[in-house]
């Protein structure tokens, strides 16, 4: 699914600014699916130019106006056909799984050094999603809890994987057997 669609997705929600919109990529997909300001604006004024948005300048005192950006029903329908289509199989990008990849290039120490990074960061994205999870639960329908949990579990998985498979990399102890 490209940018434009998930927008048109958020906006189905109700209106929203470019940093509404960013925050949305950002605090429920951000996981699976991110988008910065220099793709979401582009995106935004393609859709206003297909007549999928509309924009309204709301006029603020003391600081920039803002522009909300609302559905329109020729948005609202090409939203639910492009959501009909096929799922598509995932594209994972990973700069974890690259670096590991070639890790044979690093000293042994570097390689410890990499693999402890790539965990901690696994951790600290596992305690960040718990929190925000957390935070925003009240709020999910049935669908986004599903993909935070699926998020949340993604990162235990992965926690646990490279916990299993770092002595063999690294040829010390099991992190478990250490840590016990």
């Amino acid at each position: 699914m490209d940018v434009k669609t998930i927008i048109l997705g958020f906006l189905s929600y109700g209106e929203m600014s470019g940093y509404d919109i960013k925050q949305a990529f950002s605090n429920s997909i951000g996981f699976f699916y991110d988008a910065s300001f220099g793709a979401i604006y582009p995106a935004l004024r393609k859709l206003e130019e297909e007549g999928l948005v509309t924009k309204q300048e709301v006029i603020q005192s003391g600081k920039p106006n803002k522009i909300l950006y609302q559905i329109t029903a020729q948005g609202k329908e090409v939203f639910r056909q492009e959501i009909q289509t096929p799922i598509l199989p995932p594209v994972l990008r990973s700069d974890m799984l690259v670096k590991i990849f070639f890790g044979k290039s690093r000293t042994p120490e570097e390689q410890k050094d990499m693999l402890e990074s790539c965990l901690n960061l696994q951790r600290q994205m596992l305690q960040q999603s718990r929190a925000s999870f957390k935070k925003l639960e009240l709020q999910f329908d049935e669908y986004q809890r599903f993909c935070w949990e699926y998020t949340i579990h993604h990162l235990e998985s992965t926690i646990a994987f490279l916990e299993q498979k770092m002595p063999t990399l690294v040829k010390q102890p099991a992190l478990s057997a250490a840590s016990g």
